[in-house]
C-alpha cells in the first residue's frame, strides 16, 4: 500500500506532537527528513527501537525541530506495515511543518481512521476490535473504558467465534445427513438442545445491549415540561454548576442547551429545552419545536413538574404520550413546601418512574441520577460483556433470529436443507460482526467516525 501520514495528537499546544507514517516507503521518507544524532540511517534502526534526531528540510541544510523517532517494522506494528512515529515539540506550527515535509517527500494525507482500517485489512485486529479502538478514544467514563478495553482485547470476538464454530459443527452434522442419507441421520433432539443453548447465550449478551450502547455512545437525557417549572435550575443542579440562565420570565430558554456529564459511570448528554406551550412569538415557537424534536430523539425524557402548581392536563397528555419511552417524571421546587402535585395520581400515570427534587437545595438530585442509571444498568452485572455499537447489536440480533428460525424448523419437522439455510444465515451474521464478511460500504461508515491520525 502507499504511505500515509497524519498528526496523531490533538490540535493545540502541548508537550509533544506525534506525526505518524505507515506504508511501504515510511522508513525511506523518514530517513530523508530525519538526521539521527548517532549518525546511522533511520532505515537501519531495529524494529521497536527509539532514537534521538533532528527533522531537517529536503536539502538537509535547515533544522526544523529536535525529535525522537520510534520505528516499528511490519508485520509487527499497529497497521501491519512499516510504521514510523516522529515525536516533535508540541504546537501546531511545528507539527504541521513536519507533516507537510512528509507529504513533499512522497506520503499522502491519511483519511479518518485509515491507520486502524489498515490494521483490520492486514489482519492485525478484527472489526469489533477496530470499533473498540474508537470506543476507547471517546470513552468518557471508567465503566465505558472498561467495556471498550474488554472488546479491544478480543473478548467479544472470541465469544462470537465460539458461537460461529458451534454453528459450523451443527452444519457439518446436517450436511453429512444431506449428502449421505442412507448411512447418516442427524439426531434432531441433540441438534435442538445445542441450538437452544446457543440461543440462550446470544440472548444473554443481547440483553446487555442497552448498557453497552449507553456506555459507548452516551445517553441523551432531555429536560422538558411547561415554562417556568424549574428545568433550567435542575439542569444546573444536575451539572453542579451554573450553565443555564434561570429567571422567572416564561420562555427565557429559546434553544437546546447540551452538556456532557457522568452519572454513576453512565456517560450522559444532558439537554435543557424551551417550555412546551402554544405561543405566537416566532423565536420562542422555534424553541418549542426544537424541544419537541429533542425529546423525540433523546434516550431518556425527564418530564419536569412544578410542585407549587400541580399536574396540568397537558402534563398528563405528554406523560401518556411517552408512556412507552424511558420517561421519568421529575417533581421540582419541593423546597418551597407547596405540595400541589398529587403523588397518588402521578403513580397511576407513571408507576414508579417519578422522583421529587429541588434544584435549589440539591434534594433528590442524586436519586434522579441513580434512576436514570438503573434504566441501563438494571439489576444485572454492569461489568458483564456487552456489545458496543449498533452494528454489533444488529449482527447479534440477526444471528439470534436465524437461530430461532432453525429451532422452529427442527420442532416442526422441516427438512435438513431448510434448517441448514437458517444456520448459514446465523453464521453469516456472526462473521459480519467480526469482519470476516463485510462490505466496503460498512467499512467506510465505521472508519469515517474516527479522527485523522487514528
Amino acid at each position: 500500500m502507499d504511505t500515509i501520514a497524519a498528526i496523531a495528537t490533538p490540535v493545540g499546544t502541548g508537550g509533544i506532537s506525534i506525526v505518524r507514517l505507515s506504508g511501504h516507503d515510511a522508513l525511506a521518507i523518514a530517513g530523508r527528513m530525519i538526521r539521527l544524532r548517532k549518525g546511522t540511517p533511520v532505515g537501519k534502526m531495529r524494529s521497536w527501537s527509539v532514537a534521538l534526531g533532528e527533522v531537517v528540510d529536503e536539502d538537509g541544510d535547515r533544522t526544523i525541530d529536535e525529535c525522537i523517532v520510534v520505528v516499528m517494522k511490519g508485520p509487527r506494528s499497529y497497521t501491519g506495515e512499516d510504521v514510523v512515529e516522529i515525536q516533535c515539540h508540541g504546537g501546531p506550527a511545528v507539527a504541521e511543518k513536519v507533516l507537510s515535509l512528509a507529504f513533499r517527500l512522497g506520503a499522502r494525507p491519511a483519511q479518518p481512521g485509515e491507520f486502524t482500517r489498515r490494521a483490520f485489512i492486514n489482519g492485525r485486529i478484527s472489526l469489533d476490535e477496530a470499533e473498540a479502538v474508537l470506543n476507547i478514544v471517546t470513552s468518557s467514563s471508567e465503566a465505558a473504558l472498561f467495556q471498550a478495553s474488554r472488546r479491544l482485547r478480543g473478548e467479544l470476538g472470541a465469544l462470537v467465534g465460539q458461537w460461529e464454530d458451534r454453528i459450523v459443527d451443527l452444519l457439518a452434522v446436517i450436511q453429512g445427513a444431506i449428502d449421505f442419507p442412507e448411512t447418516i441421520e442427524a439426531d434432531r433432539n441433540e441438534l435442538l438442545d445445542r441450538l437452544e443453548g446457543l440461543h440462550r447465550e446470544i440472548s444473554a449478551v443481547l440483553e446487555r445491549a442497552p448498557l453497552g450502547l449507553a456506555l459507548s455512545q452516551g445517553v441523551e437525557a432531555c429536560l422538558v415540561g411547561r415554562p417556568n417549572v424549574g428545568k433550567s435550575s435542575l439542569f444546573n443542579a444536575l451539572l453542579s454548576r451554573d450553565r443555564a440562565i434561570v429567571t422567572d420570565i416564561p420562555g427565557a430558554t429559546r434553544d437546546v442547551l447540551r452538556e456532557t456529564t457522568e452519572w454513576y459511570g453512565l456517560p450522559v448528554v444532558l439537554l435543557d429545552t424551551a417550555g412546551l406551550r402554544q405561543t405566537g412569538e416566532v423565536v420562542e415557537a422555534l424553541g418549542v419545536e426544537r424541544a419537541r424534536t429533542a425529546a423525540a430523539e433523546s434516550n431518556v425524557i425527564l418530564y419536569v413538574l412544578d410542585d407549587t402548581q400541580g399536574i396540568y392536563p397537558e402534563d398528563v397528555e405528554w406523560l401518556e404520550r411517552w408512556r412507552d419511552r424511558n420517561c421519568l417524571a421529575v417533581v421540582t421546587k419541593t423546597d418551597l413546601d407547596k405540595r400541589r402535585v398529587d403523588l397518588g395520581r402521578l403513580k397511576r400515570i407513571c408507576g414508579d418512574r417519578w422522583v421529587r427534587v429541588s434544584g435549589a437545595t440539591g434534594f433528590g438530585v442524586e436519586d434522579l441520577k441513580k434512576k436514570v442509571q438503573s434504566m441501563y444498568v438494571g439489576r444485572g452485572d454492569p461489568e458483564a460483556l456487552a456489545p458496543g455499537s449498533a452494528r454489533q447489536v444488529d449482527c447479534l440480533r440477526r444471528a439470534l433470529e436465524e437461530t430461532e428460525t432453525a429451532i422452529g424448523y427442527l420442532e416442526e419437522g422441516w427438512t435438513d436443507e431448510v434448517i441448514a439455510l437458517a444456520l448459514e444465515g446465523a453464521a453469516s451474521a456472526l462473521m459480519e460482526l467480526t469482519g470476516k464478511q463485510v462490505s466496503s460500504e460498512t467499512l467506510d461508515r465505521i472508519f469515517s467516525r474516527f479522527c485523522v491520525g487514528k
